[in-house]
C-alpha cells in the first residue's frame, strides 16, 4: 500500500520538474526527476518509475517527432542505443549505486563542457559518428535512464533549428527509453510496488509535459539552446553532490 506522505509529495515535485523539462526541451525527464527520486526510492527504483511514466510522454510527444524529425539521423542513433542499452542496465543492477551516480554526473558535466565550447559540425556526420553517439546514449539510458546528453550534444552541435533538434531528441528517446524499460523488466527489476508508484506519479509528470510543450512554442532558438545547457549543468552538479 502506498502511503501519501511527504516523500510522495516530494517525489511528485521531482516528477513535475522532469515533465516540464521533457515537454519543453524534448529531454530532461529522467535528468530532472531521477536524482531526487533516487534519494527516496534508490537509483533503480527512480529510473524504473520515470521510464514507466514516460510511456505516456511517448504517446504525447511522438506525433511531433514523426512529423518534424530527421529519420536518417534518428534511426541509426536509436538502433545503436537499442543494441547497447542492455549493457547500461546490467551496470545499473550490478554496480554500486553511489559509484553509478558519480559516473553519470561526471559524464553529464563533460557533455556540458563540450557544448559550452561552442563546437558545431558543418558537414553531415558520418555513420560511425552517429552510431558512436547512439552507443554512448544506450549505455547511459540503460544505466540511468539518461540517454539524452549524448544526443543533445550531437544534435545541438549541428546546423538544425531548435524545432528539428527537439523532434529528433523526442524520436530518439521514444525508442531508447522503451528499450531501457524492457531491459530492466527482463532482468526482473520491475516490482509491483514500483509499478504502483509510477501510476501514482505519472499524472504530475504528464501534466507538466503538456505545460512544457506549450511553453516551447514561445521559445527562441537561442533561449532553447541556453536552456538545454543550463539544465544539463544543474542536473549534473546535483547528481554529483547528492
Amino acid at each position: 500500500m502506498i502511503e501519501f506522505d511527504m516523500n510522495l509529495l516530494a517525489a511528485a515535485g521531482f516528477m513535475a520538474l522532469g515533465g516540464l523539462l521533457r515537454g519543453f526541451l524534448g529531454f530532461g525527464g529522467s535528468m530532472g526527476a531521477v536524482p531526487g527520486l533516487s534519494l527516496i526510492y534508490g537509483p533503480l527504483g527512480a529510473v524504473s518509475i520515470v521510464l514507466l511514466a514516460d510511456i505516456g510522454a511517448v504517446i504525447q510527444l511522438l506525433r511531433t517527432a514523426i512529423r518534424q524529425s530527421e529519420k536518417r539521423i534518428v534511426a541509426p542513433l536509436a538502433l545503436a542505443s537499442v543494441l547497447t542499452t542492455p549493457l547500461g542496465a546490467w551496470l545499473l543492477i550490478n554496480l554500486d549505486p553511489a559509484d553509478m551516480r558519480r559516473a553519470i554526473a561526471i559524464t553529464v558535466l563533460a557533455f556540458v563542457a563540450v557544448l559550452m565550447l561552442g563546437w558545431r559540425y558543418q558537414r553531415p556526420p558520418s555513420l560511425p559518428v552517429v552510431i558512436g553517439v547512439g552507443t554512448v546514449g544506450g549505455v547511459l539510458s540503460g544505466g540511468a535512464g539518461m540517454g539524452a546528453p549524448p544526443a543533445v550534444l550531437f544534435l545541438l552541435s549541428g546546423p538544425h533549428g531548435h524545432e528539428a533538434v527537439r523532434a529528433n531528441i523526442i524520436g530518439y528517446l521514444a525508442i531508447a527509453n522503451m528499450t531501457a524499460l524492457l531491459t530492466i523488466w527482463l532482468n526482473g527489476a520491475l516490482t509491483v510496488d514500483i509499478i504502483w508508484r509510477a501510476l501514482v506519479l505519472a499524472p504530475p509528470y504528464l501534466i507538466a509535459i503538456w505545460i512544457g510543450g506549450r511553453l516551447f512554442r514561445f521559445a527562441s532558438e537561442l533561449f532553447f539552446r541556453y536552456a538545454a545547457l543550463a539544465v544539463t549543468a544543474v542536473i549534473g552538479v546535483a547528481a554529483l553532490i547528492a
